[in-house]
């Protein structure tokens, strides 16, 4: 038994349209990305189109990624085959309780934010100074402020005070090109 396969491939708004000569359609979201893989690697099969153009059609960007997919079609699982969290697996540090209590401890102690971490985190908080000085920046709170006892820094001296000859000829008059 022999078929002929024309289909044209087009991946519109993320979603995956296989359209044949008569104008029949069949359109797989953009959360069917395993038969969208399993389609891809069924026309990589049965055509001689070239795999990085054949993975483009499809919506990925590299001829690596078509053989990636292919291995996991033909000898993975259906797991190899689902998309893979791409957030990270732990939950945030920085949560809106954590944000009230940061803000809290700031107005009503004058901690700094080395404190204000040591303090919340006897009070259960796994937090860092970090993360307490991003918040305290976020609203605007946080204090600027130089370390004490040096001196401070003298401002620059302009470069042309270093050469006395380059103070004269600034101060002559430019020259007027004639003789």
């Amino acid at each position: 038994m022999q078929i002929t396969l024309n289909v044209n491939v087009l991946v519109k708004d993320g979603a995956l349209v296989l359209t044949d000569p008569t104008g029949q359609t069949v359109t797989f979201s953009k959360e069917q990305t395993v038969q969208q893989k399993v389609s891809m690697i069924a026309l990589g099969e049965l055509c001689d189109l070239p795999k990085r153009q054949l993975a483009t059609g499809f919506g990925f960007k590299t001829r690596k990624s078509y053989y990636d997919i292919r291995n996991a079609v033909l000898n993975g699982s259906l797991a190899d085959l689902l998309p893979k969290r791409p957030a990270p697996r732990t939950p945030p540090k920085r949560t809106q309780e954590v944000e009230a209590c940061i803000l809290r401890t700031r107005f009503e102690t004058d901690l700094n934010m080395y404190e204000i971490a040591e303090a919340l985190t006897h009070m259960g908080f796994n937090i860092s100074a970090r993360l307490v000085g991003q918040v305290l920046a976020d609203y605007g709170l946080a204090k600027k402020t130089g370390l004490t006892g040096l001196p401070p820094r003298a401002a620059p001296r302009p470069r042309g005070d270093r050469n006395p000859r380059w103070r004269l000829q600034a101060a002559l008059p430019p020259p007027t090109g004639r003789l």
